[in-house]
């Protein structure tokens, strides 16, 4: 009998363990505002079916958490302690506000303060507004890793120069990286229209890649600089990739923070 109890507690004790810890990747990067030198620090955090990102430093204080398995994606503004949760049906619906919006706003569009003409743009213009990639053949050492150079045009404007390092390079296996695949498409497919709402400024908008994208296909960006006007803006540096078990409270949103619905005005 005691035996029993023994291997019963051990049977609850791992269920327990597997609820509030994942194996997964962890990478770390800082971005350096090429204007005034202001630093911030993201982290990703990758299990098989979920991803976290986390921003931090410069006036960035959000996170974002995507579930692969149920196709729910939640935005999360930790300086305000609000969060905007989108499951399929939430997805569903406003995806069709949206629309009904866009027609009754194009009648408008003439008279519209510049501002909300280019939120309309990226609104109307979504599925157009994805990066178009290009090998240039050159490769460059950028910290421990070999990598070759992309750079990305969105509209026929330089938007960004990537250096990817193969999965081989970094070692992990593509696999590994399926859930970050399965981001962008969840994005170019859901997120490119509403992200606009979001209290985020649009900032979202470089998770758009077309097929013609290396990243997570060919490896891993661990350099990345950004245009803006045809002039570098911001320079990312991934400084670590590794291997990490997380507690699963990171895949949710914080306890006590409220959750916020996006405003159609």
């Amino acid at each position: 009998m005691k035996m029993k109890k023994v291997i019963l507690l051990s049977l609850i004790l791992s269920i327990s363990i597997s609820a509030i810890a994942a194996d997964g990747i962890k990478i770390v990067s800082k971005t350096k505002n090429l204007s005034n030198g202001s630093i911030s620090n993201t982290n990703i955090y990758m299990t098989e079916n979920s991803v976290a990102l986390e921003n931090k430093g410069s006036g960035d204080n959000n996170s974002f958490i995507f579930n692969a398995t149920s196709e729910e994606f939640t935005y999360i503004d930790h300086s305000k302690k609000e969060y905007y949760h989108f499951d399929k049906a939430t997805m569903q619906q406003l995806k069709q506000q949206i629309q009904m919006m866009v027609m009754m706003m194009k009648q408008f569009a003439a008279n519209m303060p510049e501002e909300q003409k280019k939120k309309l743009d990226r609104i109307i213009n979504s599925d157009e507004s994805g990066m178009e990639f290009s090998a240039t053949g050159s490769t460059e050492k950028i910290g421990k890793w070999s990598t070759k150079k992309y750079e990305g045009k969105t509209k026929g404007e330089k938007a960004t120069d990537m250096y990817i390092a193969s999965f081989k390079t970094i070692g992990f296996q593509k696999e590994q990286f399926q859930v970050m695949d399965k981001l962008i498409n969840y994005f170019n497919t859901n997120l490119s229209e509403i992200a606009a709402f979001l209290p985020t400024g649009g900032s979202f908008s470089q998770i758009g890649f077309d097929d013609s994208s290396p990243v997570f296909k060919e490896g891993v960006p661990v350099k990345t600089i950004s245009y803006s006007n045809n002039t570098a803006s911001n320079e990312n540096i991934v400084e670590s990739i590794n291997k990490e078990s997380f507690s699963s409270a990171l895949f949710q949103a914080p306890a006590g923070y409220a959750r916020k619905q996006i405003k159609m005005q």
